[in-house]
């Protein structure tokens, strides 16, 4: 948990870190357009609605989870810090939390409207599907 602590990710916003995948996957072209940005606020707005409605109560803010996912919009992770994330989420976040952020970093690859998706994008996919298919 020091790898997500270090990413901003502490106390119950731990529960938002799987978005790290899908602001990486924004990241994967070397630059987050607007129509990506959009389609992380919609991930984040799920994530932080299914959360709170988990716990049966507003622990989670909609205002939070943007200020994080603006957080990760402003630099991109260097690949050490990518791989120590995805390790620290495949540990902690089994097969349920594996399969919904292979869905949206899809969708994030998906959203710029482009037939073919950047060689960084399909590498980026490739990593968080093997993560996938050995989470616990």
């Amino acid at each position: 948990m020091r790898v997500l602590a270090a990413l901003g990710f502490t106390g119950p916003d731990v529960y938002l870190a799987e978005l790290i995948t899908a602001v990486e996957m924004a990241w994967a072209d070397g630059e987050i357009q607007a129509n990506e940005r959009a389609m992380l606020y919609a991930y984040g707005d799920d994530l932080t609605q299914r959360l709170n409605d988990e716990v049966g109560t507003p622990v989670f803010s909609r205002a939070r989870t943007r200020e994080l996912i603006d957080l990760l919009c402003r630099r991109r992770l260097t690949s050490a810090e990518r791989r120590a994330a995805l390790f620290a989420l495949k540990t902690w976040g089994g097969r349920e939390m594996a399969a919904r952020m292979i869905s949206w970093a899809e969708a994030i690859a998906a959203v710029d409207g482009s037939p073919v998706w950047h060689e960084r994008e399909r590498a980026w996919l490739a990593a968080l599907q093997r993560t996938a298919s050995t989470a616990t």
